[in-house]
């Protein structure tokens, strides 16, 4: 028989559990309904809906600030707040990717099924903010900041504005969310991504031999990056061995009997961690060169891989918490290049981002909350 005052314990102890659930559930409810369909949703309206909620935690300093994006994309921004002097900045991005084909429900109206919560960002990454956000009702904010930020699923160019204007608190470590199955993501790859446009006058197939041939050379180039990538597969170490070159897609307007009068390339690249994009897109522009020196050239993104400085630094926050190398790009890269000592952690799992239907389970959730409330504790030291 279990003693009455032992019951009590355990009944506090599953209501408060309970009670933080349901308040990251909420939470979560309201960033989902927040259209943030990177390029085509409102990025800043769901900024100033954090802002406020932000605000009710009196933090010393709050900043709201807008970013302008390229590409036809509409303006995003970012929200950062701080208490104290921090040691740790909690970062979380708010846009998600198209909801595309495939959903059964309103993929901005969250709805659970047993213990998956599902949704368009759930998993990546909204459920992170929510989980800070409920953990703060239960750790008061101790010398940490919180930057709530869009832009990072096509372009990333509200990052690289944080970092110019230095509004990350000061923090000299950054926990970056992304899904990574409640694990501590170490490094990842770097991103290239780069288009070549070719043009001509176009025309009757049967005048082929003395009219510019934009896809043709379109395929040559893509023949001589994919040699290229081939070359390398070798290059660096376990699990980041090869360049990961690919052809993603050729654009023409031609025909089997209509010569194209435009053609794009386009291609993308993920070098293992310690190599150097920089000196990768050189190589890529010099291939051009050789082989097509015609081609109208484009970057479309260029981020550098991602080392931890120093992810033992964090075992006050993640315990014993399994330490990981991840498959995908963050913009922990950019953090760390300006510095910071930063880990990726998050609740989610990567395998459902990004696709019809996504989920979080709500163990994820749990586990994620009680983490961030120890970094929002001050637990860094």
């Amino acid at each position: 028989m279990i003693p009455p005052q032992c019951a009590s314990i355990e009944e506090a102890r599953e209501k408060a559990i309970q009670t933080t659930l349901d308040n990251i559930l909420s939470g979560l409810e309201k960033l989902v309904a927040f259209d943030t369909r990177n390029g085509t949703g409102d990025e800043l309206a769901c900024v100033e809906y954090l802002r406020g909620a932000l605000a009710a935690f009196k933090p010393d300093e709050i900043i709201v600030d807008t970013v302008e994006r390229t590409r036809g994309k509409s303006d995003s921004g970012y929200v950062m707040a701080r208490w104290g002097q921090p040691k740790v900045l909690l970062n979380v991005h708010i846009d998600t990717v198209p909801s595309g084909e495939g959903w059964i429900s309103d993929p901005l109206k969250l709805r659970r099924d047993k213990d998956r919560v599902i949704g368009l960002g759930t998993s990546d990454i909204k459920g992170a903010a929510a989980c800070i956000l409920a953990a703060m009702t239960t750790h008061a904010p101790q010398d940490v900041a919180i930057l709530f930020s869009g832009d990072e699923e096509h372009g990333s160019e509200v990052m690289p504005a944080v970092i110019k204007r230095a509004h990350y608190g000061g923090a000299k470590s950054a926990i970056v969310c992304e899904p990574t199955c409640c694990e501590v993501g170490r490094q990842h790859r770097g991103m290239l991504a780069m288009n070549a446009l070719f043009t001509g006058r176009g025309g009757h197939s049967s005048l082929s031999d003395v009219t510019e041939r934009p896809l043709l050379q379109a395929a040559r180039l893509a023949a001589a990056w994919g040699d290229y990538g081939d070359v390398h597969r070798e290059f660096g170490n376990a699990p980041y061995k090869g360049l990961c070159l690919n052809i993603g897609d050729i654009e023409n307007d031609g025909s089997y009997n209509v010569i194209p009068t435009r053609s794009k390339l386009w291609a993308s690249m993920r070098p293992p961690p310690g190599d150097n994009v920089a000196q990768r897109r050189e190589d890529m522009l010099r291939i051009v060169k050789d082989v097509t020196p015609e081609a109208v050239m484009d970057t479309i993104v260029a981020f550098e891989p991602f080392q931890s400085q120093d992810p033992l630094a964090f075992k006050p926050v993640f315990k014993d918490t399994p330490i990981v190398d991840l498959p995908y790009w963050t913009e922990a890269a950019m953090l760390s290049e300006a510095g910071l000592n930063v880990v990726v952690y998050g609740p989610g799992d990567v395998e459902q981002a990004h696709k019809p239907n996504e989920y979080v389970s709500e163990a994820h959730l749990m586990t994620a909350a009680n983490a961030y409330g120890r970094a929002l504790s001050g637990h860094m030291p």
